[in-house]
This record gives C-alpha cells, structure tokens and sequence, in this order.
C-alpha cells in the first residue's frame, strides 16, 4: 500500500462525467485505449490483478491519508521521522543552495516533504517543489499544506500517471534536480519492473542530478500483517474502493461490498499481498472491457504486493537503472531505508 519519454500535461480525465473521482489523466486516445488494455490483461491472467494505481482516486487518497494514522501503520510515521532527522544531510548531499528543483512521483499530501524544503531554505535555497500525482485530491492536498506551512517554496503540479509517459517542468539551466519517490511505493513491482521504471525517471534527470528512494525493509511479519489488517477496517474499505475507482473507468457492475479484504505477508517472497476475495459465486459485466468476469466463491483478485528489501537489494537496484549510491540512511528500528543516487550516463542493466 504506498504511493509512479516525455508526454503532455493533462487535459483530459481517465475516468468519465463530470461527477466521476478523478483518476489517472490522458495525453491522448491512444493513453485511453492502452489503459484500457492494460486493464483487461491483468483481469485476464492468473492471478487475475488490478493494477495498485487504482487505489487512488479521490476516495482512495483520502481513506489512504486515514490509513497513515494509524498507530498500527507504521511506515509513513517511520519514513517521516527518519527525513526529519536526516533532512539537512540528504540537502547537503544534493548540492545544498545549488538544488533548484524537488520533483515528487507520487507525493501525496507532500507531508513527509516539508522537512527537506526546510532544509533546502536553511541551506540558502529556494527550490521549486513539482508535485506528480494521480490523484486530484492528494495534489489540492498538497497546495493547501505548502500554501499554509511554506508559502515561499514555489509550486507547480502535474496530475498524471507516472507509470506512463511524463512530461516534467524544464530545470533551471545549472540548477540540480532532486526526484522523490517515497513511500516504498518502489515495493510494488517486481525487480525487473521497478528497474525499468526507475530508468525511464532517470531520463528526466542530468547527470549528477539525484534521485531518493524510500524503501521498506524485511521487519516483523506480525507487525507487517497488523499494518495492513487493522482493526478498524479502513484499510478493508481503501482495498475495496478499488473496484468502485474501475467501475468509475469501464463502467463495469462491481459490487464491493461482496468481497472480503485479504492481506497476508508471503514470507517465501518478502512481501504483503492484498487480495479481494469474492464471497460468493458472481458474474461481473466489465463494460467498456468487452467482457463477462466469472469468480468462484472463494475467487480472488491481486489488488497489490508490497515488497520488502534489504539494504543490498535496495542499493543493487537504484546502481542498475543508472543510479550510483550515493548514501543509505537506515531508521533506527530497521525497518525503513533511504537511498540517495546520483544519475550517471550509463545503465548497468539487472
């Protein structure tokens, strides 16, 4: 559960009518039609699967911000503390007054990154902070607490799919660039998957400019397994919502409350997986999809895995998508990492 070749800012929402959560945006038809692909695919395959970008609608980056409140949800509390105590270090190690802009895929509420602008204008910068998200909600979020905490941090968003084709705003020209991609977002994928991603964010990048990636790290399955099921069911309701955000898409006759929330930790493969678990035999109209879904009672469906690392597996990956370590910053309690990268010209490859 965390927060992803150049394209167009958007014009245009994935998701259809004016009274619709808002999504995704396009850059054209064709965007449309391959969202749309992508989607019957992964209902197709086995495991059948909804890709996690889904989660977050409006509703969706709303009961999220819930989930990171929670005494039993730990990794955002974790990661924050350990960028508030480690701010002026990472700014130093990204060019201090020289850092003249900090992009952020998948920013969220831009909560945890007020800590490092602190830093940046303590240093004697002034960065601009681009905010990427897929999510209208989380950007206008975003707005209100930068407006209010650090009104002289100059802002600009880009609602967007950042698994997709991205434009980002121009660099200043000498400036240095810092991308943010918090969150363990990065756990979501599979090795080869992320490295691929992390590459095409390294085509936005200069030399020399850097990238920090939030990772989380192989901890105490009962305390991971607690995360993800609390006893309040908000992170239930964040899994089903899921199916409410694609109805919203492809007009399919998803009924969410018919399935059970389902996240186990894999320890065979280091990861949470969060499942949608049918309670009884159904057939689901996939709409604009062009096709009938049949589930067995029992029946599930991957909404999403959440990986964890070790510090080499961290460090192995940034290094082959064009990322030389720079500097890994651990919590305390080991269950969160920090590494800082410094893009080079060439790529390793995994």
């Amino acid at each position: 559960m965390q927060r992803r070749s150049p394209a167009r800012r958007v014009r245009r929402g994935l998701l259809p009518g004016a009274r619709s959560p808002r999504t995704a945006t396009l850059v054209s038809l064709d965007a449309e039609s391959a969202a749309l692909r992508e989607l019957r695919e992964a209902l197709s395959r086995a495991p059948r699967e909804i890709p996690s970008k889904y989660f977050y609608d409006d509703a969706g980056s709303a009961l999220f911000e819930q989930i990171t409140r929670l005494p039993e949800y730990f990794p955002t509390a974790t990661e924050r503390a350990l960028l508030e105590a480690r701010a002026a270090a990472l700014v130093e190690s990204a060019g201090g007054r020289k850092l003249t802009d900090v992009v952020e895929l998948g920013s969220g509420a831009a909560s945890k990154t007020v800590a490092l602008l602190d830093a940046a204008l303590a240093a004697g910068g002034r960065p601009k902070y681009v905010a990427v998200d897929i999510s209208a909600h989380a950007l206008q979020r975003t707005k209100e607490i930068l407006a209010a905490a650090r009104p002289e941090i100059p802002v600009e968003h880009v609602l967007a799919d950042y698994t997709q084709a991205l434009q980002l705003p121009p660099k200043p020209a000498g400036g240095r660039r810092l991308v943010l991609f918090l969150g363990g977002t990065i756990g979501n994928d599979e090795d080869e998957a992320a490295v691929k991603f992390l590459s095409r964010v390294r085509e936005h990048m200069e030399q020399d400019d850097l990238l920090l990636l939030g990772a989380n790290l192989i901890t105490d399955p009962a305390a991971l397994h607690l995360a993800y099921n609390d006893p309040q069911g908000i992170t239930a309701a964040f899994n089903r919502n899921v199916l409410r955000n694609v109805n919203s898409f492809v007009r399919s006759n998803f009924d969410a409350e018919k399935f059970a929330h389902y996240a186990p930790y894999v320890v065979e493969k280091q990861r949470i997986e969060m499942w949608l678990v049918a309670r009884e035999a159904m057939d689901v109209d996939l709409g604009r999809l062009g096709s009938t879904l049949r589930l067995a009672r029992g029946e599930g469906i991957r909404t999403e895995i959440s990986r964890r690392f070790t510090r080499e597996q961290v460090l192995r990956m940034i290094d082959s998508a064009g990322f030389t370590p720079e500097r890994w910053i651990e919590s305390p309690d080991a269950r969160f990492g920090l590494a800082l990268g410094v893009a080079r010209t060439s790529l390793r490859g995994i």
